[in-house]
């Protein structure tokens, strides 16, 4: 998420945010109700296995508080203590190096490709964004989740299939999956900071 205000001035770059969907109509709260239920046991199974894991995963994420944050600053406006000037947004921004502009640009042709069912063109592109940005987490969850979910055969949590199935690993088309990467990351930094 990232913040503009009505001058069309950036006030917060982009950053992990999680506002809850009270003001959703009642049948997407109802599905998302759901959907949270199943996340959240899923979750439980992890905790349990593994708490390390568990507590990299939700490292730096502040979803309580993000609501509240926003509130305050459509209060406030540039009073709000979580509204930046536009130097202290540019300085909390981070660089656009030539690899992270060519990852984007192999990013956005992967989505393309699989959009357009060219699946197989797609997977290359999407491993040349995972070299050229290795910590942008975004790119390698949707590329995981995209092939993960149809070897899963989709559904609701297909999505959360983000590796080889067990007996399928040689034909992961990727370098890493998210098993083993986030079970390899310190904790806060799968997802930066919030706030």
């Amino acid at each position: 998420m990232f913040w503009i205000d009505e001058e069309g001035v950036i006030v917060r770059p982009p950053e992990p945010g999680w506002p809850p969907g009270d003001g959703y109509p009642d049948w997407l709260r109802a599905f998302l109700d759901e959907r949270d239920a199943n996340v959240e046991a899923k979750a439980a199974e992890i905790e349990a296995d593994d708490p390390e894991l568990a507590a990299r995963l939700r490292g730096g994420q502040d979803r309580e508080n993000y609501l509240a944050a926003m509130r305050d600053w459509a209060d406030k406006g540039a009073e709000s203590a979580f509204a930046m000037t536009p130097s202290q947004v540019v300085e909390a921004s981070q660089d656009r190096s030539p690899d992270k502009s060519a990852g984007a640009a192999h990013f956005e042709l992967a989505n393309h490709l699989w959009r357009a069912d060219n699946r197989d063109a797609a997977i290359p592109h999407f491993n040349e964004a995972h070299r050229l940005q290795p910590d942008n987490w975004t790119y390698k969850r949707q590329a995981w989740s995209l092939v993960g979910n149809e070897k899963a055969g989709g559904g609701e949590l297909g999505r959360f299939n983000q590796g080889p199935l067990p007996g399928e690993e040689e034909e992961w088309p990727f370098a890493g999956n998210f098993t083993e990467e986030a079970g390899s990351t310190p904790a806060a930094d799968y997802y930066p900071a919030t706030l």
